[in-house]
């Protein structure tokens, strides 16, 4: 790709991720991505799953989110060259920026993904799994915000505030935000 593309399609990226709206706008669309994956497991208001699955789909999905966490950063905002690495870069180059995936993209990714998973899995179950890792990435995007932008002294936030930042510093270590689970275990904590 010449010099010339590679600016336009950064260019493109910045105008379609950083506007104020779709930032904010897109805790709005998760958190009602939440509600209706989770109102997936209801039938005429009814729950149709028990007390013990709800609660193994919970900690299952949220589980779940920790490993995706660390894995989509690596690869989809590291390592291959996809729009949304160029717009993870313009965050690294712009860490207090307000840039963020355009929610109506992950609305639609998400809502496909689960007709896609509830036609081969049981579709409460999918819904609440999926709800839940969503949940997992709300919860990552306000920590992730919050390292920007704030300076708590909660101890939990100050060390993972202090992992992040090692990632912008050098970007191939630390690649869990919420939880540093993943860098332990794979060896790429710093």
């Amino acid at each position: 790709m010449s010099t010339i593309e590679n600016t336009a399609n950064k260019d493109f990226i910045r105008r379609a991720s950083s506007s104020v709206f779709n930032y904010w706008f897109g805790y709005v669309a998760n958190i009602s991505l939440v509600v209706w994956l989770s109102s997936q497991a209801f039938s005429g208001g009814v729950s149709t799953l028990d007390l013990r699955s709800w609660a193994t789909y919970i900690v299952g999905g949220l589980f779940l989110w920790t490993f995706f966490e660390y894995f989509l950063h690596k690869i989809l905002y590291h390592e291959l060259k996809t729009p949304i690495k160029v717009g993870h870069d313009l965050h690294h180059d712009e860490p207090r920026a307000l840039l963020g995936v355009p929610w109506y993209l992950t609305t639609v990714i998400l809502i496909a993904l689960y007709f896609l998973l509830a036609s081969i899995f049981n579709p409460a179950a999918t819904g609440v799994v999926m709800s839940f890792t969503w949940l997992g990435y709300i919860g990552y995007c306000f920590v992730h915000h919050a390292i920007h932008h704030f300076n708590w002294k909660n101890k939990w936030f100050v060390e993972a505030r202090r992992h992040h930042l090692v990632h912008h510093a050098k970007d191939n270590v630390n690649w869990g935000i919420t939880t540093d689970l993943w860098d332990r275990i794979l060896g790429t904590k710093q």
